[in-house]
């Protein structure tokens, strides 16, 4: 089982993946540029722009393509898509880890 945590370019990824303590099934992505020594390696993916209109369904393909069975998003867009998108991904077997009622706008008040 591959386990996808977003935001790889921050501390809190890397504290995430220390908490699940699974690093052989740790693959960590993020949108923004990542140096090309690391995306050469199984452990880091470049995915879309979270506000792009196609994000949700690119990630699920990227899922589906690594064997990812658990999402980790931690970008507030991401969630915010993700949570919208839950029954999707889960009809796939993929768990998305948000809360089930989040929205975007909630998360700034």
């Amino acid at each position: 089982m591959n386990i996808l945590i977003t935001g790889a370019t921050t501390s809190k990824a890397y504290q995430l993946e220390r908490l699940l303590n699974r690093p052989d099934e740790i693959i960590l992505a993020d949108s923004a540029e990542l140096p090309v020594f690391l995306l050469k390696s199984k452990r880091f993916l470049k995915i879309p722009d979270e506000n792009a209109s196609s994000f949700v369904h690119e990630l699920l393909a990227l899922c589906l393509d690594y064997d990812i069975q658990e999402v980790y998003p931690l970008r507030p867009q991401e969630i915010a898509g993700l949570a919208s998108a839950r029954l999707l991904f889960e009809e796939y077997g993929i768990k998305v880890m948000t809360p089930a009622d989040y929205s975007f706008e909630e998360s700034h008040d």
